[in-house]
């Protein structure tokens, strides 16, 4: 069975196009906040669950080692 090309795949370079090219820079910028207003809408739920216990101890040893805590705190 021959391969589809999908007009949205990447093409020989990695580059992909969402059909945007036609649109004003106005049009454009419209276009990208409709699709993050629908990500966010379709990814909310996921968005709201805790990180997972490992993700969040690399998060909090990333947190110290950029804002240490002060050991003469008090003194």
């Amino acid at each position: 069975m021959p391969k589809r090309h999908h007009p949205h795949a990447a093409g020989p370079q990695g580059e992909w196009s969402i059909g945007s090219s036609n649109l004003t820079p106005t049009g454009q910028s419209e276009l990208l906040k409709d699709l993050g207003r629908q990500l966010r809408q379709n990814y909310q739920n996921v968005l709201k669950e805790p990180a997972p216990d490992r993700i969040q101890q690399l998060l909090e040893r990333l947190e110290q080692t950029h804002y240490p805590e002060e050991e003469d705190e008090g003194l």
